[in-house]
């Protein structure tokens, strides 16, 4: 499977964007990269599933998630650069050298997702994007510890996630600081909601979760209620 997967849910207010929750690779497609990569943080947001699902399910929401890895394509990123050819130090052997049609097949996944997530948001405008991401306690080619349990990210648009923040640092025992566009910047990096909420004009949040702290079913409980909580009192804020 694909094709993007919709989680359907009768309140319009809140729409969830899980762009990198899937490791898997299309049938026939063999990338060259070793197993064990295809488990790792630079195939696709461990952990960012199962918290999209129980926030879901909590809000009684839609969610969008994409059902291919990030090492086929990259949906948040711009079409040019969605294809890696490396991450984290990990050369994909399948991605140098595409042809025209390989290089069309992959783009068509990455327009499959967004254009499906424009036609959500043309039929239920939310009041509020949220995207889900989890991130790495540290990267093989940058072993510096990230420090941060939970993080938000923007761009330009700060309305929710100056809420989404001022939240988070009311949270007791998240086991260290809140991130303000750490470990990376929304500034930098913000695909998908820079296409589909900033460019709309709709208030948005950008989680990041370390994944080490959402791998279980437990950890992915405990940091879904948090979510939650961020969700509904930024809503409250809006």
């Amino acid at each position: 499977m694909t094709q993007p997967l919709l989680l359907d849910g009768p309140e319009p207010h809140v729409l969830l964007v899980c762009d990198h929750a899937s490791n898997h690779v299309p049938h026939g497609l063999d990338l060259g990269v070793i197993p064990a990569a295809m488990q790792d943080h630079v195939a696709w947001d461990i952990g960012a599933a199962a918290v999209t699902t129980r926030v879901a399910h909590a809000l009684q929401c839609r969610a969008w998630l994409a059902q291919v890895s990030r090492l086929v394509v990259d949906c948040n990123r711009p079409p040019e650069h969605s294809i890696p050819e490396r991450s984290d130090g990990i050369v994909i052997p399948a991605n140098v050298g595409l042809s025209p049609p390989e290089r069309a097949a992959r783009l068509a996944l990455h327009a499959a997702f967004h254009d499906g997530l424009d036609t959500l948001v043309a039929r239920a405008r939310p009041a509020l994007l949220v995207s889900l991401h989890s991130f790495t306690p540290a990267l093989a080619s940058a072993p510096a510890p990230r420090p941060w349990p939970i993080a938000i990210l923007w761009n330009h648009d700060d309305r929710a996630a100056a809420r989404g923040l001022a939240h988070l640092n009311t949270e007791p025992d998240l086991g260290g600081p809140v991130g303000a566009n750490e470990p990376y910047s929304g500034k930098v990096l913000n695909y998908t909601m820079d296409r589909h909420a900033e460019a709309a004009g709709i208030p948005y949040l950008g989680f990041e979760i370390r994944q080490d702290l959402i791998a279980t079913d437990a950890g992915a409980d405990r940091w879904a209620a948090t979510v939650v909580r961020t969700i509904r009192a930024t809503l409250e804020g809006l």
